[in-house]
């Protein structure tokens, strides 16, 4: 692939505005072929007309969706199909009632454990929720 090609693609690619584009080597390059040669001077000024045409097109039909209210009724529609939501606090009621009956067994146990009067050891096992398997063992 020549330069002139490769220029040519990425004027399509990237439009005339050599400012925008990332390479600005390429740019520079872009800029004085686009001097050098009749051509590519054609071509590149087939691509700024292009350009604001459909610049204007754009800022016609932005300017005729905003007077007709076309952009309000789009939104109002969307946001009547959207799927109502469910109230989260229910959920973080039903986490902290856990943590409650939770608690309250274990300290149910552990009276009821500790007040059978064993004389042998006790083992108690910790498991650890983010480690797989026991985390600490204690014989008492």
């Amino acid at each position: 692939m020549n330069r002139a090609t490769l220029i040519r693609e990425t004027i399509d690619r990237q439009g005339p505005d050599f400012d925008a584009w990332r390479d600005s080597g390429l740019a520079g390059e872009a800029r004085r072929a686009v001097l050098a040669d009749r051509a590519l001077r054609a071509f590149y000024d087939d691509a700024v007309v292009l350009s604001d045409g459909l610049a204007a097109a754009r800022a016609a039909a932005d300017a005729e969706a905003a007077v007709s209210g076309a952009i309000a009724r789009v939104e109002t529609a969307v946001m009547q199909s959207l799927p109502r939501r469910r109230a989260r606090r229910g959920r973080w009621i039903e986490v902290a009632a856990a943590l409650v009956v939770a608690a309250g067994l274990g300290s149910a146990y552990d009276l009821v454990a500790s007040g059978n009067g064993a004389d042998g050891p006790v083992n108690v096992v910790v498991l650890d929720p983010l480690v797989f398997g026991p985390a600490e063992v204690d014989a008492q």
